[in-house]
């Protein structure tokens, strides 16, 4: 498992120069400082999932110990920059704007909040190899919809629906969830745990297509952009 989430680390990386080049990377003299701290943030967080592993692999445990207590402040800043940055992008938005498209900000505080959950969990099974893997690779998750989404509107054909966008992220998402469960031995230690994060994510990603078209979202994301955050 260490290498394979090494090297799904260094094909994400791969990709997100692709999903990010039209409306980021080619335009980095008028992005700011807020989307340069979170795209730096996610680049650093994506290599440390290169290396913690091949660390493991080659024994070298002092050295994975010392970059995880970096990666954990990574972490925790790629934590507030998401929050921040979804802050950003409600906060600078019109009142017409907010009405029609306030709605999109479930999507970046619920990645946000499984990447959140995933490494608090990380810590957590520490000292359980297969589970604290497991959950690593779970940070990676969120990861994936920003750059399915992006290639598949700058590099494909328009799709015939707003939602299908976001659909095959969600489902490579639930496979790889399953997958790592499945791979577990039915008595291992924490498995439960993994099987109930698991299922969190799930209905967090559904609650995409239902959540924010209701009253109550509109409400607290009104509630959320009115916040001197940003």
């Amino acid at each position: 498992m260490p290498l394979r989430l090494s090297l799904s680390a260094l094909a994400l990386l791969a990709l997100a120069a692709m999903a990010f080049w039209p409306g980021y990377l080619s335009k980095l003299a008028i992005a700011d400082r807020y989307t340069h701290a979170h795209a730096a943030l996610g680049t650093c967080w994506l290599l440390l999932l290169v290396a913690q592993p091949l660390l493991i692999n080659a024994t070298l445990r002092s050295s994975h110990r010392i970059l995880g207590r970096i990666g954990l402040l990574v972490g925790a800043s790629f934590f507030v920059s998401g929050i921040l940055i979804a802050h950003r992008s409600v906060a600078r938005m019109g009142v017409d704007q907010f009405a029609r498209e306030g709605r999109f900000l479930y999507l970046p505080l619920a990645m946000t909040g499984i990447f959140a959950l995933a490494l608090l969990l990380a810590v957590v099974w520490r000292r359980t190899p297969a589970m604290h893997a497991r959950f690593m690779s779970a940070t990676a998750l969120p990861l994936i919809d920003p750059l399915v989404a992006r290639l598949l509107f700058f590099y494909a054909p328009p799709l015939p629906a707003e939602a299908l966008y976001q659909a095959p992220a969600f489902a490579l998402a639930t496979g790889l969830l399953v997958a790592m469960l499945v791979s577990l031995p039915a008595k291992s230690r924490g498995r439960p745990s993994f099987l109930y994060f698991s299922l969190v994510v799930v209905v967090v990603l559904l609650g995409f297509f239902v959540v924010p078209h209701t009253p109550t979202w509109l409400a607290f994301a009104a509630w959320f952009r009115a916040l001197p955050m940003t």
